[in-house]
């Protein structure tokens, strides 16, 4: 293992995209970055604070549980639960931010997971949306990852019945075009 690395915990905060929606634990996006690091020789342990069904405005309320665990980085990954009830883009850009700022703030670096509306939603919510995370990226200086479901969303063969969420290969999608942010990031901690 490469000792640089020694320890470090890394907690994945976000919906049914972070949970694993479907799938058995070891399959989830958390247990699948954990398993390709340590391939790579870090020693790092990878939290899962997904939640399915939850808008960012949710995550604020459980924050605290995440910051308790004090992880040495962390993804956050909200946007599709508030897209698709339709919160306004403004209203998740304030939730995202204080999201973030909630880890910069005790000096814990972060990947912002963006995410890109579906066309389902309107031309002009859409667009709105689609600007949040780049611009909260740009803003609090975080890196980010464009968009989570670039991955694997409209691939019949990685996605589960429903049709939305990832099946075990589109997490394993997922977390491969995920996996040299999340390195980057972990050099950080």
């Amino acid at each position: 293992m490469d000792r640089g690395f020694v320890m470090k915990t890394l907690a994945v905060f976000g919906d049914s995209l972070a949970e694993g929606y479907g799938l058995k634990a070891s399959d989830a996006l958390p247990a699948v970055l954990q398993r390709l690091l340590r391939a790579e020789g870090m020693d790092i342990t990878v939290h899962n604070f997904g939640v399915s069904g939850e808008t960012s405005e949710d995550g604020l309320a459980r924050i605290k549980t995440v910051l308790k665990s004090k992880p040495d980085a962390v993804v956050i990954e909200f946007g599709a639960n508030d897209f698709y009830i339709g919160d306004e883009p403004e209203f998740i850009r304030e939730n995202v931010r204080a999201l973030c700022k909630a880890f910069l703030d005790k000096n814990i670096p972060v990947l912002l997971a963006g995410i890109k509306a579906i066309p389902d939603v309107g031309e002009e919510y859409k667009a709105a949306f689609d600007r949040v995370f780049p611009e909260l990226a740009e803003e609090l200086g975080v890196p980010l990852f464009p968009d989570v479901l670039a991955p694997y969303f409209g691939n019949p063969l990685k996605t589960l019945m429903d049709g939305l969420h990832p099946n075990e290969s589109g997490v394993e999608s997922m977390a491969q075009a995920m996996l040299p942010h999340v390195r980057l990031l972990m050099k950080k901690a």
